[in-house]
């Protein structure tokens, strides 16, 4: 049995707490789904309303814009606004993955639950009071293999795989080839460090790491599009975790919470 059970209820009621967190700051006016707008005073009736608005099956992300009251004086921009999403739970001990539209204000965030959502932030400056973001001591960051790429690969690794049990094998295979290539880059800086050049006019005949993971996917599908592209999926998440721990050696492994979507989303495969 898997970890994770997603189910249309328990992905509601996760949402119904999630709103619960958004609005424990008080400078957000309100949330919207697909139109249906959601403040403090209407939440009992608007919220379940709201979550039908955006499932569609249990591969749902939730797409959520927050209205967003800044104080007048500018003292808080919405870019150091939105360096803090750890203010809305999203944390390493929560989130699994998480990637920024900078120019659209959009936060996109898997939880280790599997929930997903799509966080538009839409600022006004309307505010008298003072914004207190709180005191935040940041994480170490290489500057060889940023933080945000961490986040970004794990991130993708869902969204990969919801293509891919939504049978879109075009999207699905170049995500899946997207985190390949990751590795690929972070054998290349690997390289270059040990070699202290980034220029090589000859290779080493390096092995290709996430190749030696290929074939340990458990999950086998008549379609071998599936097989294929889930494969490349498996063996990208387990060499990222390996290969990671040369930039961070504190690094804590994520591929287990990732199978662990994996497998409730296998569980469901036929319910779509």
């Amino acid at each position: 049995m898997p970890l994770i059970t997603l189910t249309k209820e328990f992905m509601e009621e996760s949402f119904l707490k999630y709103l619960g967190v958004i609005f424990m700051r008080p400078e957000i006016i309100s949330a919207c789904v697909k139109g249906d707008v959601i403040t403090r005073e209407t939440a009992e009736e608007n919220v379940r309303q709201a979550f039908e608005a955006g499932f569609h099956d249990v591969f749902s992300d939730t797409d959520m814009s927050l209205k967003v009251s800044l104080p007048k004086d500018g003292s808080v921009t919405p870019e150091e606004y939105l360096k803090r999403v750890d203010r809305f739970g999203i944390t390493n001990d929560t989130a699994l993955g998480l990637m920024f539209v900078p120019e659209n204000n959009v936060c996109r965030v898997v939880f280790k639950n599997g929930m997903r959502y799509d966080l538009r932030f839409e600022f006004s400056f309307e505010s008298d009071e003072i914004l207190d973001l709180g005191a935040f001591a940041g994480e170490d960051n290489s500057p060889d293999w940023p933080v945000e790429n961490i986040n970004r690969f794990w991130f993708i690794e869902v969204q990969a795989l919801v293509k891919l049990y939504r049978k879109d094998h075009l999207i699905s295979a170049h995500l899946a080839n997207v985190n390949c290539n990751d590795t690929l880059v972070m054998q290349m800086i690997m390289r270059d460090q040990k070699y202290s050049t980034n220029h090589h006019r000859y290779g080493y005949s390096e092995q290709l790491e996430y190749v030696s993971d290929l074939g340990k996917m458990p999950y086998k599908s008549d379609e071998m599009n599936f097989n294929r592209i889930a494969d490349r999926l498996y063996a990208a998440a387990l060499t990222y975790d390996r290969l990671v721990t040369h930039f961070y050696p504190g690094y804590q492994a994520r591929s287990n919470e990732f199978f662990d979507i994996w497998a409730a989303y296998e569980s469901n495969k036929f319910k779509i």
